[in-house]
């Protein structure tokens, strides 16, 4: 990095935090006066002539999981437009595939208002003019909102909210307010995004998994002696631990090799929890891209899971799962449907053997299905 530009990029980002976060949206709105549209967002709009499209993904890796039903569905409708997306390095993998698409990759790290990165990105994105942008992060930061005000887009859609510290408008013109509903999960709220953009969410979206990527991952499996006779059951012990503690999740695992159901393995999501993982009495999977994620599923009969991103993945791949969460947990994370049956957790109380046995006893039921 330019230590020129390291400097000034930290006296400013210093100026700023004096001038409190009111202050620095109205500079910030001023300096970028010659790209935000400041004219209200009118609908109907005519966005089947919108060719270019600006997607700002979620950095947290769960929260880009639940927004990918949303986010497959308005693809599915643009599908012939230009797609642009700015994501962390590590989930450039959840979209590359797509035609017509450029991923531009950063490092979360480093992206702090004015820093050597989001000058980076901010360049890029101001080579040309969007039609839409589509702020899926919904911890979105004034470095964020300056991304979508340089975008020229008319329709700058987002939630209300996010960690800017003021509201949103100018850089988002269209803006959802996130409210807790009575029986409305975290997929169907995320699709209000969707809904916006008039695209039909009907239909179930499946992610497509190349026959290269099946056959590298079969082979892991392979290596690992993994088969599904009788069947394949892939364990998320990282979620597990994080809502359920270490002891019972190594009890869980002690029954579940006692139960001789199934072949198991271990998911690890990321190098820092596959080296977490102590005495374990299954394979541990190396990290994975989201591709072979998909792949990974495609190959097993179910999954055990916490909230974590295997649990949107599994979801979306159409698996039967047993997710470990309280009632309240469940219905917030969980579709409604016959291939997902919870064992639900006491929230007043630790998990204990009887919810070791229901897991069991739900993955059992799941698989005579």
């Amino acid at each position: 990095m330019d230590a020129k530009t390291k400097k000034i990029g930290r006296l400013r980002r210093f100026f700023f935090r004096l001038l409190g976060p009111s202050l620095s949206k109205k500079i910030i709105c001023r300096a970028l006066r010659k790209w935000i549209d400041k004219s209200p967002a009118s609908f109907p709009a005519d966005l089947n002539r919108s060719s270019d499209i600006l997607f700002i993904l979620p950095a947290d890796r769960v929260e880009m999981t639940f927004q990918l039903e949303s986010l497959f569905s308005i693809i599915g409708k643009y599908k012939g437009s230009a797609l642009t997306f700015v994501c962390p390095g590590s989930h450039g993998s959840f979209v590359s595939g797509f035609p017509n698409a450029r991923v531009i990759r950063y490092d979360p790290d480093d992206f702090l208002l004015y820093s050597a990165e989001h000058n980076r990105l901010a360049k890029k994105l101001s080579e040309r003019a969007f039609d839409i942008c589509v702020m899926l992060e919904k911890n979105y930061t004034l470095a964020h909102l300056y991304l979508a005000g340089i975008s020229r887009a008319h329709l700058r859609i987002g939630w209300e909210g996010g960690n800017a510290g003021v509201g949103s408008y100018p850089f988002l013109n269209v803006r959802l307010v996130a409210s807790r509903r009575e029986g409305v999960n975290l997929w169907e709220r995320n699709l209000e995004v969707a809904k916006i953009l008039n695209v039909s969410t009907v239909s179930k979206m499946r992610w497509g998994v190349q026959e290269s990527t099946l056959a590298e991952v079969g082979k892991i499996l392979s290596e690992h002696k993994l088969e599904r006779k009788p069947a394949l059951i892939c364990i998320d012990l990282a979620s597990l631990e994080s809502g359920c503690g270490q002891i019972w999740s190594a009890e869980l695992m002690r029954s579940l090799k006692e139960s001789k159901i199934g072949h198991f393995c271990i998911y690890s999501g990321s190098e820092d929890a596959r080296s977490g993982f102590k005495d374990v009495p299954f394979p541990v999977l190396p990290p994975m891209s989201a591709s072979r994620v998909a792949a990974l599923m495609e190959h097993t009969d179910a999954v055990i899971a916490g909230v974590g991103a295997l649990l949107g993945l599994a979801q979306i791949s159409a698996n039967k799962i047993v997710p470990v969460l309280t009632k309240e947990q469940a219905e917030m994370y969980c579709k409604r449907n016959d291939s997902i049956l919870p064992a639900l957790l006491s929230p007043s109380q630790k998990p204990d053997g009887e919810a070791v046995r229901a897991v069991i006893k739900n993955i059992k039921m799941l698989l005579a299905k």
